[in-house]
């Protein structure tokens, strides 16, 4: 593993703690069924579940800001897995772009380096 992998492990793993002890339940790479092809199951980096809420938190370690294509990719995953809501968390901030589909969509982007640990706690809750 390299030093990059190593240190967004660790903050992966702060964020398991910040969230540990609520009411969430919350799963690390977790394979959940595709509601359109029950055959075929969809990898997530976590999922929290909280009372009758599913929140798909996505995870990038890239060295560019993230785009809108990803964003889009997230707008699908939400839809076609009917979750209430969508995290993207990038190492690496993201494009302006990214942020306004994000925006419009109703998709959640954190810079990981920007979170604060009230923020986590809340996750998987509701969300206005």
């Amino acid at each position: 593993m390299s030093k990059e992998s190593d240190a967004f492990e660790q903050r992966i793993h702060r964020i398991h703690e910040l969230i540990d002890g609520t009411d969430a339940v919350v799963t690390w790479n977790d394979r959940i069924p595709d509601p359109d092809n029950p055959k075929r199951s969809r990898q997530i980096d976590i999922i929290i579940r909280r009372r009758d809420s599913l929140t798909l938190v996505e995870c990038r370690i890239h060295g560019a800001p993230q785009d809108v294509t990803w964003v889009e990719e997230l707008i699908g995953r939400k839809a076609s897995l009917r979750a209430t809501s969508v995290i993207g968390v990038s190492a690496s901030g993201f494009t302006e772009g990214a942020l306004l589909k994000a925006k419009a969509h109703g998709i959640f982007l954190r810079d990981l380096e920007q979170l604060t640990p009230e923020e986590v706690k809340r996750w998987g809750a509701t969300v206005a």
